[in-house]
């Protein structure tokens, strides 16, 4: 038998971590609640509640979402930010946010989210946890690249335990997203799931709701043959995924034609507002929308549910390529959520929480690598139990074991070219 794996409270830094793990998740708590307060409080005034009428808009959004195009570009041309920005899961994976870039890069996601960019909080949320804790680590313990390390993760987390209104779920994404080694697990764990009690706890304090049953499904008992639904929701997940990343390659090569960052950011920024104004729940991160189409699903036909899930893949590559910054996962929840309604209103025999719960998880698995953390976020979301997880866990693993199979098989045919000496 292995020796247990025992904290190094030994060592003096690890404890003054435990103390910057909850100073952090206290401070990422409220800078998380006036983020997402004042983007939310601001879209809600342009936007209103989520419409599920189409062609429902107001025509001045694609003047909102040009304006917010033009900001962001002049933003990130005054600060130096680069075209090309990691998206929040890659700065998770790195283990590394750099602290000198946080407050722009944060400021110009303020301006995609209050201009109805189709991107989410997680990504802001990532670098002000991860920054302020990598800030702090440079300074107190230099050199300590295993403090750097495990603080920058407990800064994530807490801003995660906001976020998603659960510590248990932020820990959860964070520990398998970083790059934390195993045998580091528990020693990196502690401090993060400390950030993400006391972000999450001031969070609540404040809005008092969480991310618990947030979303009215009756739940059926489980059958065995919900675990074969979940393998083929699991496989159409990732092809749907796979549809998203070709749009997304789509969008970047039509948009390279305009070379200029602020006519890039008016003409795209317009297309996302023309978007929004045709099919409103494609505005914003998508999770009032997500709402709004379980509740409404009975009343929403399956040819609009079908124009809004292309239409948010579509709104969602233009929002990256206008020079909008944002994070991914509760825009492809949307997408997943969505997806999963349309297969029961095609398949009305799978079970409506089963459907949802399944594609809501397994679209972003397909090439998000947390398969605990997307399966919890259906579990707690949907209200599904124990049991009734099962499905979801096999929706989670179909999709990314499908969307790897098809990437090695591209890269398999894809010709290597020759190399003249």
């Amino acid at each position: 038998m292995s020796a247990p794996q025992l904290l190094p409270l030994d060592r003096r830094w690890y404890r003054e971590l435990l103390v910057v793990a909850a100073l952090v998740g206290a401070v990422v708590g409220v800078l998380g609640l006036v983020y997402l307060g004042v983007t939310g409080a601001v879209a809600e005034i342009i936007f209103g509640e989520p419409r599920t009428q189409v062609w429902s808009g107001e025509w001045w959004w694609v003047a909102v979402t040009a304006t917010g195009g033009l900001a962001a570009a002049a933003l990130r041309g005054w600060w130096g930010v680069p075209r090309q920005v990691p998206g929040g899961v890659a700065v998770i994976e790195s283990g590394r946010v750099d602290h000198r870039v946080a407050l722009p890069w944060v400021g110009v996601a303020l301006v995609s989210a209050v201009a109805g960019a189709s991107l989410g909080p997680s990504f802001a949320l990532v670098m002000m946890g991860g920054g302020l804790a990598s800030w702090i680590a440079a300074r107190r313990w230099p050199g300590n690249e295993d403090a750097r390390l495990q603080a920058t993760m407990a800064g994530i987390a807490g801003g995660f335990g906001g976020a998603f209104t659960s510590p248990l779920l932020g820990t959860i994404m964070v520990s398998e997203l970083g790059p934390v080694p195993r045998g580091k697990y528990m020693q990196a764990v502690v401090p993060q799931l400390i950030a993400a009690t006391v972000g999450f706890g001031l969070y609540f304090a404040v809005v008092g709701t969480t991310f618990l049953n947030s979303f009215a499904i009756p739940v059926e008992d489980f059958a065995p043959s919900q675990l074969l639904i979940g393998v083929v929701l699991g496989a159409a997940s990732s092809l749907l995924m796979i549809t998203f990343v070709v749009i997304v390659k789509v969008v970047n090569l039509a948009a390279d034609n305009l070379t200029h960052p602020y006519v890039r950011g008016v003409v795209v920024g317009s297309l996302v507002g023309l978007i929004a104004v045709a099919l409103p729940l494609t505005v914003g991160a998508g999770n009032a929308q997500l709402t709004a189409v379980i509740d409404n699903a009975a009343t929403i036909s399956t040819g609009l549910l079908v124009a809004v899930l292309v239409g948010k893949m579509l709104a969602m590559a233009l929002s990256l390529a206008t020079g909008f910054i944002g994070g991914n996962v509760l825009p492809m929840l949307f997408v997943g959520g969505t997806a999963g309604v349309i297969a029961h209103q095609i398949f009305p025999s799978i079970p409506y929480a089963i459907a949802v719960g399944c594609m809501l998880s397994a679209v972003p698995a397909a090439t998000i690598r947390a398969p605990l953390g997307l399966t919890a976020i259906a579990a707690l979301s949907v209200g599904l139990g124990p049991v009734t997880t099962a499905p979801v866990a096999a929706a989670v693993v179909t999709a990314h074991v499908v969307t790897a199979a098809i990437i090695r098989l591209i890269k398999a045919r894809t010709p290597v070219p020759a190399v003249h000496a």
